[in-house]
């Protein structure tokens, strides 16, 4: 356990340390497991409303709908298209995104992940290209995951710099259809934490409805509140 605290310092400094990020939204999203299921697929909604009354960072509301595939046993990469509103306007983005299993789940005390993101705004000069890392540990009943993400944006519509966003999920293994979770998220203007809730849906023929949904308050002035939806029905 003094292992993990460190480790989770050591995120928590990286990802509010000396790069600074964009101010031009919510930190809070999708957290990651590092793991991919071979020849699985998958279609995905994402709902998320973030909502502010403090600072330069407008509310937005953002619904996102992907379709991915795991070509390989090891690699998983998903195409999406997101919608965007805000008070100062909306904007749709495409996204191409990538999860690499670097490491077998319990091979390792931990189990470790690469996360690969593009994404373009359509009608802006406006992009951006992640890197994250991905981690999951057990410990009895509980599973502790953690996405630490460096991003770059750059165009006539973005400041050209880097960002860092933290985000860290805690759940424990009630049943497979229920799982309470704590939800964890730090980034430039993005200080969030707060109760959720995950499971697994079964159904015939290798088909399963997985689900998560949290809602996140802001601490230090940051968003007054996060609500989050995500729902991927998966398939073979």
């Amino acid at each position: 356990m003094r292992r993990l605290a460190c480790q989770w310092l050591f995120l928590i400094t990286l990802s509010t340390g000396s790069i600074h990020g964009l101010a031009d939204g919510s930190a809070v999203t999708q957290i990651y497991s590092p793991y991919v299921q071979p020849l699985e697929k998958e279609l995905e909604f994402v709902w998320i409303h973030d909502d502010r009354h403090k600072g330069h960072t407008p509310s937005s509301t953002s619904a996102k709908v992907g379709y991915g595939t795991s070509f390989f046993t090891n690699l998983y990469t998903e195409l999406s298209i997101t919608h965007l509103n805000t008070d100062e306007g909306s904007l749709d983005e495409i996204e191409l995104e990538t999860i690499w299993q670097l490491t077998e789940q319990g091979e390792y005390s931990s189990d470790w992940g690469l996360l690969f993101e593009l994404e373009t705004a359509l009608g802006e000069d406006a992009h951006e290209i992640s890197l994250g890392v991905l981690n999951q540990k057990d410990i009895n009943r509980w599973s502790i995951v953690s996405n630490v993400v460096v991003s770059y944006e750059w165009g006539a519509q973005r400041k050209d710099e880097p960002e860092t966003r933290l985000g860290i999920q805690t759940r424990y293994r009630l049943g497979t259809a229920f799982e309470p979770t704590m939800e964890l998220f730090m980034g430039d203007e993005t200080r969030a934490v707060g109760p959720g809730a995950t499971g697994i849906y079964k159904m015939p023929q290798a088909r399963q409805l997985r689900w998560n949904a949290a809602i996140l308050f802001g601490v230090d002035g940051y968003a007054d509140y996060t609500a989050k939806l995500e729902f991927e029905y998966e398939f073979f």
